[in-house]
């Protein structure tokens, strides 16, 4: 390793107590160095030039010029002769030339030196930088590889979860969309809502929470924060941080063609909230859309025989099992449901006519049922309560009679 000294002072004190070392030592032990045949100051040149490079270069021709001249002072001979004379005037060449070209090698080597050792921390750097790129990218892949083990979405739990969302009945797929969101997702505070034509009021479908985070009807403005983004992009919504009394996350639920119902979701995981559980939360709520709008098809065809002909309006007896499947809901998942009836005796009406006349004043979920016996409507209201259901049956009622009925 090459000796470096970054202290100029102390540079220069090596090189002043150097050459006074020599004329001490030159006058104690009368060596009258200047009269050797090979003059030992070249090599105090020698030593300070190839050691400091040009500035020791220069510095060590000064003090030998020095030296020199105060050796001939001190020996009573004329000074300014030194100048005029040939031996001496090749002596001041010669010197100069073994300090400035000893300096030249000295500084130029050392310059490849330190070329070469900054070349060395720069590629020792660039080695640690892979070192560390190399370390991350280890922990990165044993993580990928232990999230792919723990996932909740394997490929085998996505085949289950698309096998439990096959249904031939629209609520009990529904049902399981919410148990998947609660159990896959960690979502809590969960509700399926329906989107009114207008967009402006979603209505329950089934929730899983508190009745004040997820009321029976929620009004919106689709024109604006989370709503918008939601209906524009037709994809999952979450709320930001400047948003407030909307949900957390709103997933639509897409058939026929457009946005018909709504997952909200008031309190979810954070850990979940990233860009690849929410690309696989989007593929559930879309298998969901299509699986809907088959089992309502199945349900159609099943049920075709339940209606009476030409309207929409269940028998009786088939009226009774959606009655005992909500309350079969309401047990098993705390849904409330109401039941109200119309009494339509002597009514001016067909049942067609009278059905065109109260959907216009019902959710496109609620259902009709006709009791021939005591020829009474009854409506069933799923999601519900029956305090709710008082002021439907009340405008049920007004718009009966505004088109011509009469109350019994």
């Amino acid at each position: 390793m090459i000796y470096t000294q970054h202290r100029q002072g102390i540079k220069w004190i090596e090189m002043i107590v150097s050459i006074l070392i020599i004329g001490t030592l030159d006058y104690m032990f009368n060596l009258s160095i200047l009269k050797w045949t090979i003059d030992p100051l070249i090599f105090y040149i020698l030593l300070f030039s190839l050691r400091y490079g040009l500035l020791g270069a220069f510095a060590s021709f000064l003090f030998t010029m020095i030296y020199h001249l105060s050796s001939l002072a001190w020996a009573g001979e004329d000074v300014l002769l030194f100048v005029y004379d040939r031996g001496e005037l090749s002596w001041i060449i010669l010197h100069f030339l073994v300090a400035i070209s000893c300096g030249m090698f000295s500084t130029s080597f050392q310059e490849r030196y330190l070329s070469l050792r900054l070349r060395q921390e720069e590629v020792t750097e660039e080695n640690e930088r892979l070192r560390d790129t190399l370390e991350k990218l280890r922990v990165a892949q044993e993580a990928m590889r232990n999230k792919v083990l723990e996932s909740n979405h394997t490929l085998t739990n996505i085949y289950r979860i698309g096998t439990e969302l096959d249904q031939s009945v629209a609520d009990i797929v529904r049902d399981k969309l919410l148990q998947i969101l609660q159990d896959s997702f960690d979502a809590k505070e969960i509700a399926i809502y329906h989107v009114d034509a207008s967009r402006r009021t979603l209505r329950l479908h089934i929730r899983f929470g508190d009745k004040e985070l997820l009321p029976q009807t929620m009004f919106i403005d689709p024109e604006q924060g989370i709503y918008q983004r939601m209906f524009q992009k037709q994809a999952i919504a979450i709320r930001t941080i400047d948003e407030t009394d909307v949900p957390l996350l709103l997933a639509p639920i897409r058939y026929d063609g457009r946005i018909q119902e709504v997952v909200v979701i008031q309190s979810i995981a954070f850990e979940r909230l990233t860009n690849y559980e929410m690309h696989v939360m989007q593929l559930i709520v879309d298998w969901t859309g299509s699986r809907i709008e088959k089992a309502m098809l199945m349900e159609w065809i099943e049920t075709r025989h339940e209606l009476i002909e030409g309207t929409h309006i269940f028998k009786r007896e088939h009226f009774d099992e959606k009655v005992k499947y909500q309350e079969y809901r309401r047990e098993h998942y705390g849904q409330p449901y109401s039941l109200v009836q119309l009494d339509i005796r002597n009514t001016p009406f067909s049942l067609i006519e009278l059905e065109l006349i109260l959907r216009q004043s019902m959710r496109e979920i609620d259902l009709i049922g006709f009791d021939e016996d005591t020829e009474h409507l009854q409506f069933l209201l799923p999601g519900t309560p029956q305090e709710h259901a008082n002021r439907f049956l009340e405008r049920i009622k007004a718009m009966y009679v505004q088109k011509g009925g009469r109350v019994q």
